[in-house]
């Protein structure tokens, strides 16, 4: 008997049996299957989300539909409402950073070793970053590649015995999220450095997706005068009320937790069609928001009472990708083509914008009718259509 990761789709659901139940979950077997499993593993068919679509949101002057996956409406509701908003005060405006991806090269050594041995990892990094770039040439030609190495000691504690040396290796991933790349090269200065260290022992070597180095600054000035205009309240009552409500999520960690939740409600509706890894953008999310040591919110919200404005800003980490990984999808490559991305600043500044929106409407909800009523209509109406 074959094991089951070797056997085709319709083979796995006919040992899995129940076909009216497999047809449910995963469709019928049909002419994209093939493709899907060679994506995945144990592939017996494929479960989609549904795909809103946020008509235009205006990013550092260029209009961008967005296609959303997401099964809750209010969302994609909230996001056009606040998308309309913004397109009035002529859009988002972001700044992307260089992205760079960085590994640890963890390793075990005695502890009157220690200070010897990351002397000797500095004093040989220009070879050691010459290694890593050796594992990709293509990464380089491109303008990336591995450019700054250094190790630090932690020492042995209650918890464990044995003293850690930590390598940290950065890289400019150019385009792509680079997870393969940089893995692939923190092994290959694992490899060295079991040659070159006494006393050496290896424990792994893995990127880190803290994001740091990946970081997007967006920003969407509102004049309370547009306010009025789309809500038909008081436009410095409102902006008052939302920067209030920002910073009571910069006081209570309870609060900014649920706030960040707002934000990747629409990062990752608006990063799975686009194939991006959602896992590695939530953790580096929720890692910069805990960076201080307590949990703060990603966007912050201001009333200029000079100008009569809400000054509205996010700083997110966006581990994304505009190349490799499922780019050659093509349900990807038509996400791509949709939201008319053509460079990685736009893919980064999109999500951040959308992240921003996203927030933003929460918040303009919370503070005025509340989150219920807007959420519980739409939800009240998707219920009646599926029953």
């Amino acid at each position: 008997m074959p094991k089951f990761y070797e056997l085709s789709p319709e083979a796995r659901r006919l040992e899995l049996g129940d076909p009216d139940c497999l047809t449910r979950l995963a469709g019928q077997i049909g002419p994209e299957t093939a493709r899907h499993d060679t994506m995945s593993e144990n592939v017996i068919g494929a479960w989609r989300l549904p795909l809103g679509i946020v008509p235009s949101l205006m990013v550092n002057g260029k209009p961008h539909k967005i296609a959303m996956a997401t099964e809750e409406p209010s969302v994609v509701a909230a996001a056009c409402r606040v998308s309309r908003l913004a397109n009035a005060c002529h859009g988002i405006t972001a700044h992307v950073d260089t992205p760079v991806t960085a590994a640890q090269i963890m390793g075990v050594i005695p502890q009157d070793n220690a200070r010897h041995a990351a002397q000797w990892i500095a004093q040989n990094a220009p070879t050691l970053l010459q290694t890593a770039n050796q594992c990709d040439p293509r990464l380089c030609q491109a303008g990336g590649g591995a450019f700054d190495l250094g190790a630090h000691i932690l020492d042995a504690d209650a918890d464990w015995p044995e003293t850690f040396l930590v390598t940290k290796l950065l890289v400019h991933t150019s385009d792509a999220m680079g997870a393969n790349a940089v893995n692939t090269m923190a092994e290959a200065i694992q490899a060295v450095l079991c040659q070159k260290l006494q006393g050496y022992t290896p424990g792994m070597a893995i990127l880190t997706n803290d994001g740091i180095g990946r970081m997007v600054h967006a920003h969407l000035s509102i004049p309370c005068g547009i306010f009025e205009k789309y809500a038909r309240h008081d436009g410095v009552d409102i902006a008052t009320r939302i920067a209030r409500a920002s910073a009571f999520a910069h006081r209570s960690p309870e609060r900014a937790v649920t706030h960040n939740k707002g934000i990747m409600n629409g990062v990752i509706a608006a990063a799975l069609p686009l194939g991006q890894d959602t896992r590695a953008l939530a953790a580096a999310c929720y890692h910069e928001a805990h960076r201080s040591g307590t949990h703060k919110p990603l966007t912050a919200y201001r009333l200029d009472s000079l100008a009569q404005a809400l000054e509205c800003d996010i700083a997110l980490p966006v581990t994304a990708g505009f190349v490799g990984g499922f780019k050659s999808d093509p349900a990807v490559s038509a996400a791509f083509q949709f939201d008319d991305i053509s460079n990685y600043s736009e893919l980064c500044a999109l999500l951040a914008a959308v992240g921003l929106i996203q927030n933003l409407a929460a918040l303009w909800a919370l503070v005025t009718d509340g989150i219920q009523a807007g959420h519980m209509r739409l939800h009240a109406r998707k219920t009646a259509i599926t029953h």
